[in-house]
């Protein structure tokens, strides 16, 4: 196996008045998608926290908002048959989710956004479909209360 590409990215933790979490369904590289928070890998030059704030508005489509880095992990999994070893933070979102624009609905069709939702931490624990990152109903607890 190839050694592993190095990657850094920032997801986004967006809850709702009712503390649930905003999820997208990704299309999958095989015939099985799932579910993660917004987010993406840093640009050249980029910090974690301009990462966050430009995925906020590329794929949330907000323009006024404040980020809260609540956690950071490191993680290997495999990409299109390739490994990856990223280094992650998580910035929690505190705005209103605007009505979603054509501009965000073509981000969300270029990167094989297939649908989001909104999600309670007890159903992404009893979910059958794959959510990541693992472990995320847990890190959503120590944030939550």
């Amino acid at each position: 196996m190839t050694d592993p590409a190095l990657r850094r990215a920032s997801r986004l933790i967006l809850l709702d008045g009712q503390r649930r979490l905003l999820l997208f369904r990704h299309a999958g590289t095989s015939a099985e998608a799932f579910w993660a928070p917004p987010g993406g890998g840093l640009e050249s030059g980029e910090t974690f926290e301009h990462a966050a704030g430009r995925e906020a508005c590329e794929e949330l489509g907000l323009t006024c908002f404040n980020l809260r880095r609540v956690w950071e992990r490191v993680t290997d999994f495999v990409f299109i048959d390739h490994p990856v070893h990223q280094h992650e933070w998580f910035f929690l979102v505190e705005g209103e989710l605007p009505t979603i624009s054509s501009e965000v609905e073509k981000v969300h069709q270029q990167e094989g956004i297939l649908e989001m939702r909104w999600w309670t931490i007890a159903e992404i624990e009893s979910t059958s479909e794959p959510v990541f990152p693992e472990g995320l109903a847990s890190e959503l607890r120590k944030i939550s209360d």
